[in-house]
């Protein structure tokens, strides 16, 4: 499965949106769900995409409502991989969708730029929020680990470390101010969490 969309292109993929500005564009079912999961309407992205191929820059952003997320941490940030398809050329770009509050920032993104950009991402967002929850619908290593390697250039690192919490096992790195970083071994998901949200299993490892 992997999540496509073409431009002024017709392929039969899925549901036709005609835009604005009278572009076609064309999304396949397997994007039609994945939008959904996290409350961003197709037409609405369809839009914003348009602008993106157009400027065809290495990274653009935009933004959209969206539905507000109902978890334990509302602050969502969705991260897949996307095939763009024009007359002229395919290409694969990360698709980075940040959903707080009902609001919906979406940055299209060359996959090789992500190293950078996760830096300034993860500098905004940990000085904002004191919960994220990093959801992907594969488990992209090369996102986890260059998550990971941002994170500890940003913070002040105290711990860093596979451990075993509430039975599962994670790699953690624990900042010396009491920010987290979590991945749960083979999972989809990164949880960053601070201050009293970090489980009392993980506090002890900095004391």
């Amino acid at each position: 499965m992997r999540f496509e969309v073409t431009v002024d292109y017709l392929q039969g993929i899925g549901r036709k949106v005609l835009t604005s500005d009278g572009h076609v564009v064309e999304l396949n079912p397997s994007l039609e769900k994945e939008l959904s999961l996290i409350g961003v309407s197709s037409k609405l992205f369809a839009e914003g995409l348009i602008d993106a191929v157009t400027q065809n820059n290495g990274t653009y952003s935009f933004f959209l409502p969206a539905k507000k997320i109902s978890d334990e941490c509302e602050n969502v940030l969705r991260i897949f991989e996307i095939w763009i398809s024009t007359t002229n050329q395919t290409r694969k770009m990360l698709v980075i969708i940040i959903n707080v509050e009902g609001n919906a920032q979406i940055t299209l993104l060359r996959p090789e730029l992500y190293n950078d950009f996760s830096k300034d991402l993860i500098e905004i967002l940990a000085k904002r929020y004191i919960c994220l929850k990093i959801t992907m619908p594969f488990m992209y290593r090369s996102v986890i680990f260059d998550t990971f390697n941002s994170f500890k250039r940003l913070f002040d690192i105290i711990f860093e470390g596979i451990i075993n919490l509430s039975g599962n096992i994670y790699m953690a790195t624990i900042s010396n101010d009491k920010k987290a970083l979590l991945w749960k071994i083979d999972s989809t998901n990164i949880r960053y969490v601070s201050n009293n949200l970090i489980a009392s299993e993980l506090l002890r490892l900095i004391r």
